[in-house]
């Protein structure tokens, strides 16, 4: 990954630029939207089919990031985002044994909590932080690889990666349950805050969009075409029947630009709490 992460769309212009940018052929439109490119399949598999060193101290004594990785994890099940960020960011750049596999229990939700709230750059300051000897590890290059697709834009490709992720640090294999859960919930909330966003774009960019392209660029599979509508419609898009096209709401540009971002991020803190919760019951 390379250069810095594009930054967000502003005027009226690179928001229908940003949302067209991965426009699918029609042919992939119509596809069901979950069904990943075969380089981008094999690309996210290579990261997590590997096996995972255990994320344990390597030496005698506990380290800074494993001594902070219970207030990071009560953190993260009240969904206490900010503080999360500000504890894991000082206890990252204060710690002492910056080669040691244990960083990563503070790095790891440090980057998804930048990435719940679509602080990117933050993000991939954190992760190219890391040594050499920590990059490789297929959780480091989990990470790296859904930013990346996130930053530029590859609406497929931050699923694909998304749902690999999670289920390889749910996996017995990755060999720290409590650990693998905190990220498995965090996980979901960024999906769940990304498609919102993807939701909040769409609906400025477009003023009619195929149901089809919509389910594509929200992730959804073509058997759950309900779901897309359920959301559209409880946002007073219209659905035509006929055409199996939707109209989003005629909403003002720059208030809706707002609210979006600020109802984002308080729902995205709400949903980090309640999926590692549900996760744990």
């Amino acid at each position: 990954m390379t250069g810095p992460p594009t930054p967000p769309p502003s005027s009226a212009v690179e928001i229908e630029d940003a949302a067209r940018t991965m426009l699918p052929p029609q042919a992939a439109a119509a596809a069901p939207a979950t069904e990943p490119s075969e380089s981008a399949s094999t690309a996210a598999e290579s990261a997590t089919e590997e096996v995972q060193p255990p994320i344990a101290s390597q030496t005698k004594q506990s380290t800074t990031y494993e001594l902070l990785f219970p207030t990071i994890s009560d953190l993260a099940r009240s969904g206490s985002l900010k503080e999360l960020t500000e504890v894991a960011e000082r206890g990252d750049l204060t710690g002492d044994f910056a080669s040691d596999p244990t960083r990563l229990l503070l790095v790891a939700p440090l980057v998804l909590a930048y990435m719940i709230v679509n602080e990117l750059s933050p993000a991939r300051h954190v992760l190219t932080r890391l040594p050499d000897s920590l990059t490789t590890i297929p959780l480091s290059r989990g990470l790296f690889m859904l930013l990346s697709s996130t930053v530029e834009r590859k609406y497929s490709d931050v699923y694909l990666r998304a749902e690999e992720l999670h289920q390889f640090v749910l996996q017995p294999t990755f060999g720290n349950a409590e650990f693998g859960q905190i990220l498995a919930g965090m996980i979901v909330s960024f999906v769940g805050a990304f498609r919102k966003r993807t939701f909040n774009l769409l609906s400025r960019a477009y003023t009619s969009i195929p149901l089809s392209l919509a389910q594509w660029y929200l992730g959804y599979p073509a058997d759950q075409a309900k779901e897309v509508l359920n959301v559209a419609l409880a946002n007073n898009w219209k659905y035509d029947q006929q055409t199996q096209s939707l109209t989003p709401a005629t909403q003002s540009t720059s208030s809706a630009r707002g609210q979006g971002y600020a109802q984002t991020t308080l729902e995205a803190v709400n949903l980090v709490a309640n999926t590692i919760a549900n996760l744990e019951s």
